[in-house]
């Protein structure tokens, strides 16, 4: 079977000129959101990404270490 990765529904972005913003949070409350500026290539990711598609594709296109790093943040899930 091969592993998955999405976007959470709660992970929102945004693109600027050079570099993009991902909001994150569950409750959608902001008194504990996340907002982090982020280079543009996370955006990019992200968009790729959207609703699922393989890891190993999505290592394909961008790098293991991007992914890994933005499944630790949380950014990317995993999915069986």
């Amino acid at each position: 079977m091969t592993a998955l990765v999405r976007k959470p529904a709660h992970v929102k972005y945004r693109r600027e000129a050079d570099y993009g913003f991902v909001y994150e949070h569950e409750n959608y409350g902001y008194e504990d959101a996340s907002l982090y500026e982020v280079n543009e290539v996370v955006v990019d990711a992200l968009e790729f990404v959207g609703d699922g598609r393989s890891r190993a594709e999505v290592e394909r296109e961008y790098d293991a270490e991007l992914v890994d790093t933005l499944v630790e943040r949380e950014l990317l899930i995993h999915e069986e």
